[in-house]
């Protein structure tokens, strides 16, 4: 199993344009959508097993779900005017805490789907100049428009997709 990139060593150019933003929400609203996908058919003891001690499929779908909350509150820091955006956990204490493993995956899946819609219904809803509003990313050291920030959670949506696909690849094998 190739490893992939870890989130923390990926760099970012920001930057983009609020007519991006259609594109971002259509992505970040299939999400949900391309999760289920790929966590469909899988036996719990392939969802919950862990490799190298890293995060099981059903952890990783978990994870998702965990950021929501901070992805909400990023966005309620630019409604605010905040100069930096809240910091994420880089320990990801949430997640490791939240047992994702003891519950079912339709539960996961239907948690993660109802907050995401909540997110991405409040994105189409605010307008190109609020699109353009930036404040610090607090790890990047670099200011984080709207839109930028729909690139950055739909990067994140990805890395964890792509992981997923790769320890169903090594279990597969």
């Amino acid at each position: 199993m190739t490893t992939p990139q870890r989130w923390f060593d990926r760099k970012f150019e920001l930057g983009l344009h609020p007519g991006d933003a259609s594109e971002l929400l259509r992505r970040l609203r299939a999400t949900p959508e391309r999760l289920a996908d790929s966590v469909h058919g899988l036996p719990p003891e392939i969802l919950t097993r862990r490799s190298n001690g890293k995060w099981s499929i059903q952890e990783n779908a978990g994870h998702l779900l965990d950021l929501e909350s901070l992805w909400d509150q990023r966005l309620d820091d630019y409604d605010t005017g905040a100069v930096e955006l809240h910091p994420a956990d880089l320990e990801n204490c949430k997640t490791h805490a939240a047992a994702h493993n003891d519950r079912p995956i339709s539960d996961i899946l239907a948690d993660f789907s109802a907050v995401r819609c909540d997110i991405v219904e409040r994105l189409a809803r605010v307008t190109p100049t609020e699109l353009a509003r930036t404040a610090l990313h607090p790890r990047l050291r670099q200011p984080m428009s709207v839109v930028d920030l729909c690139f950055f959670v739909a990067e994140h949506d990805d890395h964890h997709l792509n992981t997923i696909s790769e320890l169903k690849a090594a279990f597969a094998a």
